[in-house]
């Protein structure tokens, strides 16, 4: 095989020099000096014969060429990752290592606690890290910078039609979706009517990052035009919202009845003719599939997400 002469050590630092469009920073990122870093560029800028980068003002942008090898180096340094941190045998009591994964909060009750239950006895090496969904989490999966992703099998939350074709998945769970009130709530009693639904106020979750206007969301995932009051990103925070208050609100019904019986909610049916029914999935990477660690947690935040 012949590379032209081309060092690949430089590949991490052409990398971060092309991620971070900085030298002072990159270098902090693969712990080199400043000097280091500024001769490796030098030797980049000889063999693509391109300066990569150059200064606009006060900053720093990549040119037409270094922009065209930002994900082809990153996709090729992860893919040599993956290659030599393969083992044939993975033993999870002896392993040091890290995962993340990022799910959107709506799951956290749910598969936070029994996962951790699980790694923290088995695999005293191994090290998790949850991050906050984000519509970037599918170029965060692509780029390296998380190992798994859990989230509704919605590809429009990420604003696109579809998801890539890189990325594999597997269904986690079903999510049932209920109506919550304040239990004082003066008109709501024994049931919940479609025409109490849709006249009285409510709390709206958007999905971070969401641009559109909060009516045309609901438009697009309900059908229907409601009086939202209030909106929250984060759908742990709406029971604390509604004590109190005329609002209503619509949450996964297993994390309604988890947080029911310390906070002054009541549950109700969504009324008739709303239905909601969604699939939690769990994506990652292709990459990953022929490493025995992922794959081991993988089957780990599976586990955590069945039924109790």
């Amino acid at each position: 095989m012949r590379l032209s002469g081309f060092d690949l050590n430089l590949l991490i630092a052409l990398d971060a020099v092309l991620h971070h469009k900085n030298v002072t920073r990159a270098a902090e990122h693969i712990h080199v000096s400043q000097p280091a870093m500024s001769a490796a560029l030098h030797r980049l800028r000889e063999y693509f014969n391109d300066e990569l980068l150059v200064r606009v003002g006060r900053d720093f942008e990549l040119t037409p060429r270094g922009a065209s090898l930002l994900e082809p180096v990153r996709s090729t340094l992860l893919h040599i990752q993956a290659t030599l941190g393969t083992q044939p045998i993975f033993d999870p009591a002896a392993t040091r290592r890290g995962f993340s994964v990022m799910l959107s909060d709506l799951l956290i009750p749910r598969l936070s606690a029994r996962l951790l239950q699980r790694v923290v006895p088995e695999a005293p090496g191994v090290q998790l890290r949850f991050v906050a969904w984000s519509r970037s989490g599918v170029d965060k999966l692509a780029a390296g910078d998380i190992d798994f992703l859990v989230m509704p099998d919605n590809p429009e939350l990420l604003g696109v039609q579809s998801f890539p074709e890189w990325l594999a998945r597997t269904e986690l769970l079903r999510v049932h979706w209920v109506c919550v009130a304040s239990a004082d709530h003066p008109t709501v009693r024994e049931e919940l009517t479609r025409e109490q639904y849709l006249s009285l106020p409510h709390i709206y979750v958007r999905s971070p990052g969401e641009m559109l206007p909060t009516e045309d969301i609901v438009r697009r995932e309900l059908g229907l035009r409601l009086n939202v009051r209030a909106t929250t990103e984060n759908v742990l925070e709406v029971p604390f919202m509604l004590p109190g208050t005329t609002l209503l609100a619509i949450m996964p019904e297993t994390l309604a009845t988890l947080l029911r019986p310390s906070l002054a909610i009541r549950i109700f049916p969504l009324p008739p003719g709303l239905t909601l029914q969604g699939r939690v999935m769990l994506f990652w990477h292709r990459r990953s599939e022929p490493d025995p660690g992922h794959a081991w947690m993988r089957r780990l935040i599976a586990d955590a997400a069945r039924p109790a």
